[in-house]
């Protein structure tokens, strides 16, 4: 029996759902049993970065701006009754595999009924971030033509390199970055700017240099609109950014830390020593990993992009020199070696070129070959010998 329509659009929404749920439980996954939300360093007086100091705001700057989220989930957990909160750290007591499987750095006598339930939202909102980041790139993905198989591979490929920037450590914050500037770049390209502004003005409150967002996304706006709609949505993105820029910087006078950390020095002599272009990391449960930065990586990445630049129009093209250009001096100068994750703002450019490079993969990386002209002598060794044609095709 044929299977019908029905059938086969729900055999595809579950195939996209469940693929998204374990692409997205791979690159949680590979983060937290790398790095967990920073317990490692819980009690460092000087460099404490665990969740604990983020909710409680005593983390040091620039790491303190950053604690929107951690704060907002514990203030509504100390609003409960303090019985629904021992309800509450009971249950988490009774299934706690989160605590020992990734923040076992974390100390007992901090996993208080307070601690417990901020962890727990804040596993689950890092979860649902890269859920639905992965679920834009398919959509985005669908939206470009590309078929239902190509773009699943799509998101399965976004997944691996995605996580791969991911060199040394990632937090929480991170994956929000990405959820929020993913959103803002998708509902631009529907031409939702009420949904795009309102996206700007919440996930500028997770990261500090957010306002960077709407500058660039100011190059993917119609042109048919006029340029003073642009200007003026743009203007008002930027004035949202910047006073939740200003909200979320305000009351840390007193943490240690600086306004900006400065990694120059150590930038450049990673960067020129020649042996960084073949660091291997172990991401993968301990298995050694090619950095980014590789041949191994960095070269494919060049070619492919190469061609899907020239296959990209000129809107996608300013998109992605607009938000790249900006980050480039501030991952020098402020960035750490290879963590590639601080270029997040520009990676939904980088989808957006990746997708013109996504219907030819195959020709980018394997040319047709030329037709040739078979010989006298051709065809009497292939009656003679059939195999062979076998062979050379699988060569």
């Amino acid at each position: 029996m044929k299977p019908t329509h029905r059938l086969l659009h729900f055999c595809r929404f579950a195939i996209v759902y469940v693929v998204l749920f374990l692409c997205a439980s791979h690159v949680v996954t590979l983060d937290l049993l790398h790095s967990g939300f920073g317990e490692n360093t819980y009690g460092n007086r000087e460099r404490d970065l665990s969740l604990v100091a983020m909710m409680d705001g005593t983390a040091p700057k620039p790491f303190v701006y950053r604690s929107s989220f951690p704060k907002a989930v514990k203030w509504v957990v100390e609003q409960l009754p303090e019985a629904t909160r021992a309800r509450l750290y009971r249950h988490i007591a009774e299934h706690d595999s989160l605590h020992d499987t990734y923040f076992k750095d974390l100390p007992d006598a901090a996993w208080t009924p307070v601690t417990a339930p901020v962890y727990r939202v804040a596993y689950f909102g890092v979860l649902l971030s890269a859920f639905l980041s992965l679920l834009i790139v398919y959509k985005m993905a669908r939206s470009f033509g590309l078929s239902f198989g190509r773009a699943l591979g799509f998101l399965v490929a976004f997944s691996f390199v995605y996580s791969l920037t991911f060199e040394v450590a990632g937090y929480y914050y991170d994956f929000i970055e990405l959820l929020g500037v993913l959103s803002a770049c998708y509902f631009t390209l529907k031409r939702r700017l009420v949904l795009a502004t309102v996206s700007i003005a919440l996930f500028s409150l997770n990261k500090e240099t957010f306002f960077l967002v709407p500058l660039a996304l100011f190059f993917l706006l119609d042109r048919a609109m006029p340029l003073k709609t642009r200007l003026g949505w743009t203007g008002l993105q930027l004035a949202l950014c910047i006073a939740t820029r200003l909200y979320i910087m305000h009351g840390y006078d007193a943490n240690g830390g600086a306004f900006v950390e400065q990694h120059l020095w150590s930038n450049l002599r990673f960067w020129v020593n020649p042996m960084s272009y073949l660091k291997f990391h172990r991401l993968f449960a301990g298995n050694p990993t090619p950095g980014v930065q590789t041949p191994l990586v960095l070269i494919p990445l060049a070619v492919f992009f190469r061609a899907a630049w020239r296959r990209s129009p000129a809107a996608y093209r300013r998109y992605l020199l607009a938000s790249a250009l900006p980050l480039a001096p501030l991952f020098i100068f402020f960035g750490f070696e290879d963590e590639f994750r601080a270029l997040a703002l520009a990676f939904p450019a980088l989808v957006l070129i990746a997708l013109h490079g996504a219907t030819s993969f195959g020709e980018i990386f394997e040319p047709a070959p030329r037709p040739a002209t078979r010989t006298s002598r051709d065809e009497a060794a292939h009656e003679a010998h059939p195999e062979l044609e076998w062979e050379k095709a699988s060569a």
